[in-house]
């Protein structure tokens, strides 16, 4: 898979405990979430990098209890937290989820990514996925974008 260093997804260290925290609980089944943040275009000696700025996490208890897939269907809190970081300013920047080992898309992950990219509400165009191996807590970022699956720089600051 292509790494992509112009663009690139910062994520505090608190966000990032939060994402341990969320899979040790979901653990020994996939975990998920959210995060939130800002989206910036920047110009660096003339190239363009798009940085995903994460700002907040939401920790969700998947609706299938599964080591290999997880799913939010539980729509009234999905909504709710949407609508809390939008009043916040915030927008959706990742989808966050653990696999029991290795922190890279599976091909559902892969369905998936190109199935909301296509999505008509566009709040899911261009979501960056992170990915958790729960086995050791290395985090992973990818993103389908221009029909192309791409690993971006993810940093913890």
């Amino acid at each position: 898979m292509k790494f992509e260093k112009n663009i690139k997804i910062n994520l505090n260290q608190e966000l990032y405990e939060g994402m341990k925290k969320c899979v040790h609980k979901a653990s020994p089944n996939e975990a998920c979430g959210l995060v939130f943040g800002d989206i910036e275009k920047i110009d660096i000696e003339n190239r363009s990098q798009i940085h995903y700025i994460g700002k907040k996490f939401n920790c969700f208890e998947s609706d299938r209890k599964s080591s290999v897939a997880f799913l939010i269907e539980n729509f009234e809190e999905l909504n709710k937290v949407l609508l809390t970081a939008n009043e916040y300013g915030l927008r959706l920047i990742s989808i966050f989820h653990s696999h029991p080992s290795g922190a890279h898309p599976s091909g559902v992950d892969r369905n998936h990514m190109i199935y909301l990219d296509d999505f008509i509400i566009k709040i899911f165009k261009n979501q960056i996925w992170t990915i958790m191996d729960a086995s050791n807590n290395e985090l992973n970022g990818f993103i389908y974008f221009n029909k192309e699956f791409l690993q971006v720089d993810l940093k913890i600051l």
